[in-house]
């Protein structure tokens, strides 16, 4: 099928219109001729309305839903915008909360219990075994 041409729609070269309009002038005559034209022409113009009666009827139903489309999604914005918000204010209050306790006393374990070290007290093990040594040196 490589070699095979392509059948296109209405793909007519003008060799091809002279041969059908000598076929239409042999089978109807001269006399007809014009009344065929004139209902050719017709029925070009009324395929051309219904053409373009089914684009504008297309887009008008398209235009709708995209307003539709359009509406929803303006409410999902208005909704993650106010859970943005909403997190904003949680996130600002847990911060300002936990700012105002003092964070050596925070419980690792158990909440309502301090720890004995605070969160910042993050040491390698080379600190911790200095440590060690130095306490061990001091005493």
């Amino acid at each position: 099928m490589i070699g095979s041409p392509v059948l296109l729609f209405l793909d007519i070269s003008g060799g091809e219109l002279l041969v059908i309009m000598l076929v239409v002038f042999l089978v109807f005559g001269p006399e007809k001729m014009p009344e065929m034209a004139r209902k050719a022409g017709r029925l070009m113009n009324q395929m051309k309305k219904a053409s373009n009666d089914l684009t504008r009827e297309f887009k008008k139903e398209t235009s709708a839903i995209q307003t539709e489309i359009s509406a929803a999604h303006s409410k999902v914005d208005e909704q993650l915008e106010s859970v943005r918000r909403e997190l904003n204010r949680t996130k600002a209050q847990v911060v300002n909360d936990l700012s105002m306790e003092d964070p050596k006393h925070i419980s690792s374990n158990e909440p309502g219990i301090p720890s004995e070290k605070p969160l910042s007290d993050t040491n390698s093990v080379e600190d911790k075994t200095k440590a060690a040594a130095e306490t061990k040196i001091s005493e």
